[in-house]
């Protein structure tokens, strides 16, 4: 949960402070929005095993293990240290409206397992690892306003977060080893895993993208937070 010193700095009017209290700003709000996003991540990031323990019928109508099998599965790397958050192009967008730009980078390990069967008949099993850095980039949109409960002498600053776009790409993909084979071999197995990410890419960004959002959700996306001198509180 965001402390109350970081929603205090977030109560800005539609101009900004200066670039230092800006700069203050963003880094208390990448700060918790960093232990927000760990606290929702997957462990696996990503798993893909639609592609092992395919079987074939053979002459005696039995079920025989057959085909190219292949799981994949890709974890963080060096957590948390090998997450990094930062908050940029914090900016006004309108009265009591604020967007700015979630960046998350990360760290990762690629783990690939593939067999290979010809009608109950194992010809291979070998496993691939690799790294990969992993890169979004959110668009989020600020809106806060101040408002006086019935009753009460000071006003109470209401935020509210969303979601607006999403941007995912990765890159340095390195293949550290693998197991099985050596030479000409292990360098087909090696482009294989570059090509099974290619293949993944979607449902890997779309699953991040759903955790990152997740996190911007418990910030305040669809719901808002107030801050007054009883401190923070939800409302719908």
């Amino acid at each position: 949960m965001f402390a109350l010193s970081a929603f205090a700095l977030l109560a800005v009017p539609a101009h900004l402070p200066s670039p230092a209290a800006t700069e203050r700003l963003q880094n208390n709000l990448a700060v918790a929005l960093k232990d927000l996003f760990l606290s929702v991540l997957p462990d696996p990031l990503f798993e893909d095993a639609k592609h092992w323990g395919q079987q074939e019928r053979n002459l005696r109508g039995q079920m025989k293990n057959h085909g190219r099998w292949w799981k994949l599965r890709i974890e963080g790397r060096r957590f948390p240290t090998g997450l990094n958050v930062r908050v940029v192009d914090l900016k006004p967008a309108g009265k009591d409206r604020q967007t700015f730009i979630l960046v998350i980078d990360m760290n990762a390990q690629i783990l690939l397992e593939r067999q290979t069967w010809l009608r109950g008949v194992r010809l291979y099993s070998g496993s691939t690892r690799a790294r990969v850095e992993l890169h979004m980039a959110i668009t989020c949109e600020m809106l806060t306003r101040f408002v006086t409960p019935k009753g009460a002498l000071l006003p109470e600053v209401v935020f509210r977060l969303r979601v607006v776009d999403s941007q995912f790409r990765y890159d340095k993909l390195v293949v550290e080893h693998t197991a099985g084979v050596g030479g000409d071999a292990a360098e087909l197995l090696g482009d294989a895993v570059i090509s099974i990410v290619k293949q993944v890419k979607p449902s890997l960004e779309r699953k991040l993208f759903d955790k990152a959002k997740a996190a911007v959700l418990k910030a305040g996306d669809s719901k808002e937070l107030r801050i007054g001198i009883n401190g923070v509180t939800k409302s719908k």
